[in-house]
């Protein structure tokens, strides 16, 4: 059986956030390196403490695979002479390649004729490649900071004190941090110190376990898990879910344990999400619930090691977390003093972003656009979301969120106690607590109508602000998380069913920042904002399983947009690009997804992409059809094919009936087909030339009003 390969690097104590990265990366370069070296294997694997990282490859072959080279090499003129002797040209190519002459033959290129061999090379056993390939691997691995504590250059995160390497139960002599791997591990550092051998690679997890170490991962967080859990339950509740403290916690730890404590039920006046803040940030404590949702004054501490003065941590434990319970109560009842609406105009103290004004400025900025989003998303929650946008950044100016930096996350939720303590209604309440969500993937969308509003205006008045400023993200910089924020709108859009028309959103947002700043380049800027949402979109898409084409094909289509008239009243239809209403761009995905398992789908697409090249090739701007010009019965035929498809469809376009409007478009397959068979489109007289070239364009226009088929990839066509 071919044998397993191990290899450990051990570290003094890594940070928690470094070590899922590190094995990440540890796992890709062996998945790589090993493929690349010709060396098969069954499957890969790493585990990870605080003081360890290890990789374990399966079933890696004992040697490598044998492979043959063709190597070309001089041309025959230059590798013979005229006498047909081998010139040193040719000598010493066949010495480079370790062959006879003999193994010469002469193959024909487009350059000419050459001469060439077939190199045969013998695989090299494994236990002689491993050494070089696992040293490689080690010191190339990335932190997000690295230190040096050698003589040379050599950097990691912490120092490296061992190296285990092992192929089956042979030691592989790799040679890194000034180390020589052998077969020994480290015990737990308090409980089993010291080196243990491992006499085989398949022997690792249990030797380990045996010292008090569990370095698969996965183990170490179900035991924690069961410990945390059962000492909520002594205590009369359950954990409160936290995937990411329970996971922060499992990598603090190689032999899992826990204590739980108290603390004064006095503290239960302050809101939950301090309290649950000040023993998760600083102490990676686990709060506890009862089983109504309602907070218990105790408290979960994670361990590594065992049982052994378990009173005196929770002692200690206690004693800390008291100290900064008190501190949480001080913020809280200073901040009470200092109602929302009375700190508005304070807000003109504070810079939002450099060159774009106070804080006070933006929350005017904010509560005229969430104004403007309720009107055209949420009528019944505008005076909420107005009133809530004037006191959403009045938190910032508390003790909680200014002083209690720990607290700083919780900037919006702390906003939204304060405002429902001032008298506040709820929904103003909740709308400033929400305004923030969500803060990244994963996190929740606002709760509320005027959540949402509000959520909407931050984050586009973030984006345009950032534009107008100059502090565009580029690249993979993004200092001022203007995608995160561009990111979030968009997500609202999509996710809450939303339809908005981001191309005059963006107009209105970035109105009152033009209007302060007349020299500033506004083409530009709205151009650049295009780009950025468009983009924001497309990875929208992309994130919900569009199809690059078909996400290409919805985007670049031309939807009609109604806005208000020029007396600002009314509505009247405009163009707008395919991605200004995120949520339409979806809906139109979706449903040209699921159009192309049709399989009268791929004619259709061929047939468009034909009136398009056309078009495109075209450097004519024809005018209005000219129905006396239609010649031929097959152009007539188009045209009223054209006529009807659209008149059917209008209707469905106006409520949205995607799903009706493509077969719908199906009718005009063979009047296509006809029209390209019998119609020649550059006419020599210019007048039939331009009438053509108008019904291609009306032809195109029905489609491009929800999808550009010329995008999407039909079978045998390169991507």
């Amino acid at each position: 059986m071919a044998p397993d390969l191990l290899f450990e690097i051990g570290v003094e104590e890594l940070p928690t956030s470094y070590i899922a990265p590190a094995l990440a990366q540890l796992e890709r370069e062996a998945a790589e390196g090993l493929k690349a070296a010709r060396l098969p294997f069954d499957g890969l694997a790493t585990y990870g403490t605080p003081r360890r990282l290890t990789l374990y490859a399966r079933g890696v072959a004992g040697r490598q695979a044998d492979y043959d080279e063709d190597a070309t090499g001089p041309a025959v003129k230059v590798a013979y002479g005229a006498d047909g002797q081998p010139t040193k040209a040719l000598l010493g190519f066949c010495a480079g390649k370790g062959v006879d002459v003999s193994e010469v033959r002469r193959v024909t290129t487009p350059k000419g004729e050459y001469v060439a061999v077939t190199v045969h090379h013998a695989g090299r056993a494994a236990a002689e490649v491993l050494p070089p390939l696992l040293a490689a691997w080690a010191t190339r691995l990335q932190f997000p900071k690295s230190m040096r504590w050698l003589a040379d250059d050599t950097r990691f995160a912490r120092p490296v004190r061992s190296l285990l390497a092992l192929l089956g139960a042979d030691v592989l002599p790799v040679r890194a941090f000034d180390l020589t791997a052998g077969r020994d591990t480290m015990g737990h550092r308090f409980l089993a110190r010291g080196a243990t051998p491992v006499a085989d690679a398949t022997q690792y997890l249990a030797t380990l376990e045996r010292v008090r170490v569990l370095a698969d991962r996965a183990v170490r967080a179900q035991r924690l898990r069961a410990l945390v859990d059962a000492l909520a339950a002594e205590a009369g509740g359950r954990v409160v879910e936290d995937d990411e403290l329970l996971s922060i916690n499992t990598d603090m730890v190689e032999w899992p344990a826990a204590v739980a404590g108290r603390f004064d039920e006095r503290y239960l006046d302050l809101p939950r999400e301090v309290i649950v803040t000040a023993l998760r940030e600083h102490q990676r404590f686990f709060a506890v619930e009862d089983a109504g949702g309602r907070l218990l004054p105790a408290f979960i501490a994670a361990r590594n090691g065992d049982d052994r003065g378990a009173d005196i941590v929770r002692a200690g434990s206690g004693q800390v977390l008291v100290a900064r319970l008190e501190d949480a109560r001080f913020y809280w009842k200073t901040d009470l003093e200092h109602p929302p609406a009375n700190r508005v105009e304070a807000l003109s103290g504070v810079v939002w972003m450099e060159g774009l004004g106070s804080l006070r400025e933006k929350a005017a900025r904010l509560e005229s656009l969430a104004a403007w989003l309720a009107d055209r998303l949420a009528p019944n929650a505008k005076h909420a979301a107005a009133r809530a946008a004037l006191l959403c950044k009045t938190d910032l100016l508390s003790e909680m969120i200014g002083s209690g930096k720990e607290y700083a996350s919780l900037e919006g939720v702390m906003g939204g106690h304060y405002a429902r303590r001032a008298g506040e209604s709820d929904d103003v309440a909740a709308a400033i607590a929400e305004h923030y969500r969500p803060r990244g993937t994963g996190d929740a969308l606002p709760a509320t109508e005027a959540g949402s509003m509000l959520a909407l205006a931050d984050k586009l008045d973030h984006v345009t602000g950032a534009f107008v400023g100059g502090k565009v993200p580029s690249g993979s910089e993004d200092p001022y998380g203007v995608r995160r924020a561009g990111n979030g709108a968009v997500r609202i859009l999509v996710d809450q069913g939303r339809h908005l028309d981001l191309y005059s959103t963006t107009m209105e947002s970035t109105r009152v920042l033009f209007a302060n700043d007349s020299e500033l380049p506004q083409a530009q800027i709205m151009k650049q904002l295009g780009e950025f949402w468009r983009g924001r979109v497309e990875l929208a898409l992309e994130e919900r399983g569009i199809a690059y084409d078909t996400r290409d094909a919805a985007l670049e289509a031309r939807i009609v947009s109604y806005v208000p008239g020029p007396d600002g009243t009314g509505a009247v239809p405009a163009r707008r690009p395919g991605w200004a209403d995120p949520y339409d761009a979806l809906l139109r995905a979706r449903v040209l997804a699921g159009f192309r398992s049709d399989r009268r789908f791929e004619s259709l697409a061929v047939l468009f992409k034909r009136v398009a090249n056309i078009l495109k090739a075209s450097t004519e701007k024809p005018g209005p059809l000219d129905p006396a010009l239609l010649s031929e019965a097959a152009e007539r035929a188009l045209a009223d094919a054209v006529v009807g498809a659209g008149g059917r469809a209008a209707t469905l376009w106006d409520e949205r009936r995607y799903a009706d409007i493509l077969p719908a478009f199906l009718e005009l397959e063979q009047p296509i087909h006809t029209f390209f068979d019998d119609v020649l489109v550059n006419a020599e007289d210019p007048a039939l030339r331009s009438n053509r070239l108008r019904l291609l364009t009306d032809v195109r226009d029905l489609f491009t009003r929800g999808w550009d088929l010329s995008r999407v990839v039909v079978e045998g066509e390169k991507a």
